[in-house]
């Protein structure tokens, strides 16, 4: 007479870790630069965003407008009474590099003095935002 047997053996449950732990060993560096891809991008789209609506308070408010960034930190301040004052904050999530040479100010006129270079970087990509004397801002990937 045939036993019909339920469940699994030992044997098949061993072979399906196995399977298993080597689709995880696999597959853990590409999460790790899709997770890297997405903290540098989230970084670049603030900064960016950031810097434009700094250009366009400025110019719908006729008010000089300082894009300020310390420590993970994005401020925009406009100026009261002879003193900068933050307006708008927004905090940087995750694990990316900023560099940044000046902190530009906005004119009502539609120019930001000085001009800007903004260096993005983490383990997996780089990026350069600039931005002109005329308040452009270009964003260049690099490598």
């Amino acid at each position: 007479m045939n036993k019909k047997e339920n469940g699994i053996t030992v044997l098949e449950l061993l072979v399906s870790i196995f399977i298993g732990m080597i689709i995880i060993t696999t597959s853990v560096p590409a999460l790790s630069s899709f997770f890297s891809r997405i903290e540098i991008q989230n970084a670049v789209f603030h900064i960016t965003t950031s810097l434009s609506q700094a250009r366009y308070y400025s110019l719908s408010e006729s008010r000089k407008v300082r894009f300020l960034y310390s420590n993970k930190q994005i401020n925009l301040q406009i100026k009261k009474n002879h003193k900068w004052q933050t307006y708008k904050s927004k905090r940087l999530k995750g694990d990316v590099n900023i560099n940044i040479n000046s902190f530009p100010v906005f004119n009502p006129k539609g120019y930001a003095t000085p001009m800007c270079s903004i260096k993005i970087s983490n383990n997996y990509y780089s990026y350069t935002i600039s931005l002109s004397f005329a308040g452009r801002i270009k964003i260049k990937k690099i490598g």
